[in-house]
């Protein structure tokens, strides 16, 4: 479904892929749940310091993160 993570494995890797799929789907939806939020939170020219910081508590691998980011782009630019 992800192609662009296997960079982030190894053959070597002992992998639960159940939990990595939980993980990757559940940042996913967060990732959209917070950037449907930025239009209503930064609708001002002043961004906040503290206005990403529920990206950085996510407690998921920053790679699932920047991944859904950029399926979210190729979904808007096609």
């Amino acid at each position: 479904r992800w192609p662009s993570l296997l960079k982030h494995y190894s053959n070597n890797d002992d992998v639960n892929w159940l939990e990595e799929y939980r993980a990757r789907h559940n940042a996913g939806l967060e990732a959209q749940r917070i950037v449907a939020s930025f239009s209503k939170r930064f609708f001002t020219e002043h961004v906040p310091c503290d206005g990403f910081s529920d990206i950085e508590t996510l407690g998921c691998p920053s790679h699932f993160f920047e991944d859904e980011l950029m399926c979210i782009l190729n979904m808007e630019g096609g």
